[in-house]
């Protein structure tokens, strides 16, 4: 058996590289680079698509953003999303709108939100001093897909499976210790689609991975679609697996 041309067949199967968790400065105040070079950088390295899933919690529009109300807040959120949108039409490359959730009782705790448009992000703002239970309950559209981000970092606890559709089991950020085998072993025993995300935030984050697909999703709820199929492949450091 001919492991490297299976590789490679593979390969041409799923062509389409997407990067599924990344963020962009300011929106995230962990993020370094702006929208344009975070799509300029993916962009050279060949993907063809990329989520934008800045943090998106109650006490970073109060504090961080400073927002008066929910429009500014919104705004200040979105902008750097439309940024990297424009960057995206002139490169070539789709991007998706994403978010990372946190509520205030869960303060370590991060969840990717895909599948969504701007007037849904306006919905889910409204249940961000609620709980996750709660958001799944009364805003979760059937057409978002729902994971845990990096669930066995330190200082997390995991959400209760039944109300989630993945696990990012694949945590590639370099400076955290995700403990992607026990993120892994968790997602499995639950029957939950692992994901994987580079968690892009630094210049020379160089650990960059790649979910590949069939055809090229046109926008998020096409991502999320895709997510829930299982149809996809896993690409880190030039490694093929199935997740």
């Amino acid at each position: 058996m001919d492991i490297q041309r299976m590789k490679e067949d593979l390969r041409k199967e799923y062509p389409f590289r997407l990067e599924l968790h990344a963020h962009t400065k300011p929106a995230s105040p962990c993020g370094d680079i702006p929208p344009k070079q975070v799509i300029d950088t993916f962009h050279r390295a060949g993907y063809d698509g990329i989520a934008i899933t800045n943090h998106f919690y109650a006490t970073l529009f109060e504090t961080y953003y400073k927002a008066a109300g929910k429009k500014e807040a919104l705004d200040k959120y979105l902008a750097d999303y439309h940024e990297a949108a424009e960057e995206g039409e002139k490169v070539g490359m789709k991007v998706y709108l994403g978010a990372e959730l946190r509520w205030p009782h869960l303060a370590n705790n991060d969840y990717l939100l895909l599948g969504i448009d701007e007037q849904m992000l306006a919905d889910v703002y409204d249940y961000m001093n609620a709980d996750p239970q709660t958001f799944v309950r009364d805003c979760k559209s059937e057409k978002s897909f729902f994971l845990q981000a990096h669930p066995f970092r330190d200082g997390l606890t995991r959400l209760d499976p039944a109300l989630l559709d993945g696990m990012e089991a694949f945590n590639m950020h370099p400076y955290h210790n995700s403990a992607i085998a026990l993120a892994e072993q968790f997602a499995e025993q639950h029957h939950l689609i692992k994901t994987m995300g580079t968690d892009y935030h630094h210049e020379g984050h160089h650990n960059l991975c790649a979910t590949r697909a069939r055809t090229l999703p046109k926008d998020s709820f096409e991502v999320a679609e895709l997510l829930r199929t299982g149809d996809f492949i896993c690409e880190m450091t030039g490694t093929i697996f199935l997740p």
